[in-house]
């Protein structure tokens, strides 16, 4: 019983030291916004990294915002997951044509987009983003600044 204990508390204790190292690697979120982005915010938007993801995003119903990525080849995917209150989305679409994602309400929306290699996954990404909105006006001025995570994407190498 005694040996039994033992090797449940060096268990215990690996898998302790683990979760604190991962906690302490884990890359540090873009620091929080004061107020949402809007629509425009994406038109021209660029960002490199294997995943993109940005919070509080004010749009109207109706407005949107499409992602593509780049370099892509044959069957590569981009995909879409986002939620605003208690909806939620997850689409995906040829990275190289983009996903669309259109507001059906006026909300606050936290999207996120990835990439997923049909073959070998490139070593850099980059997503382009437009947008088609109601204003042409930013709100608030570009600051805060997309979350890009640097996870690990599917694919075969």
């Amino acid at each position: 019983m005694r040996a039994r204990t033992k090797r449940f508390t060096v268990l215990g204790s690996v898998l302790g030291l683990a979760l604190a190292a991962g906690v302490v690697v884990a890359p540090a979120a873009a620091p929080p916004a004061s107020a949402a982005v809007g629509c425009s915010y994406f038109n021209g938007l660029k960002v490199t990294a294997n995943y993109v993801s940005i919070n509080d995003i004010a749009l109207k119903a109706g407005e949107s915002i499409t992602a593509k990525a780049s370099p892509a080849t044959t069957g590569d995917k981009i995909i879409l997951s986002g939620s605003s209150g208690l909806s939620i989305v997850f689409n995906e679409a040829d990275a190289a044509t983009g996903i669309t994602f259109t507001a059906g309400t006026s909300s606050s929306y936290n999207l996120g987009w990835s990439f997923e290699a049909a073959g070998t996954r490139p070593s850099s990404l980059t997503y382009s983003f437009t947008s088609k909105c109601s204003t042409t006006t930013v709100s608030p001025s570009p600051t805060p600044t997309p979350t890009a995570t640097t996870k690990p994407g599917k694919g075969r190498k």
